[in-house]
């Protein structure tokens, strides 16, 4: 299952991806974002949340480089997976990491530890 949410303003579009790119939501996903399509509008593609990729998935991204767009991406899987297909060079295309903090549950020796 595939949750994609477009957040839009007048000069940028963001799909927010999360959970599994693959199987028929990879042509959703792709539907999502030809709609979004316009000259005036910097498209952006959050991927932070994704779980999985298949290679549907990863051709879709691949197309999404070649496009332009840029990749909001944290964590070494989304990082290692975009460093394979952006390794062709592509103009403007920009992959960002998120300097956001991830707050953590605490472990179970943690929470001992706070009693």
């Amino acid at each position: 299952m595939l949750r994609i949410t477009i957040h839009e303003d007048s000069k940028a579009c963001r799909l927010e991806l999360a959970g599994k790119l693959e199987g028929p939501w990879v042509a959703e996903t792709e539907k999502a974002w030809r709609a979004s399509l316009r000259p005036d509008l910097k498209i952006e593609i959050d991927l932070r949340q994704l779980t999985s990729v298949d290679n549907a998935g990863r051709d879709l991204l691949a197309a999404f480089h070649r496009s332009g767009v840029c990749f909001i991406v944290e964590g070494v899987w989304m990082t290692a997976l975009l460093g394979d297909l952006t390794s062709q060079s592509c103009e403007g295309a920009v992959v960002q990491a998120s300097r956001k903090k991830v707050s953590r549950r605490p472990t179970s020796r943690q929470q001992e530890s706070r009693k």
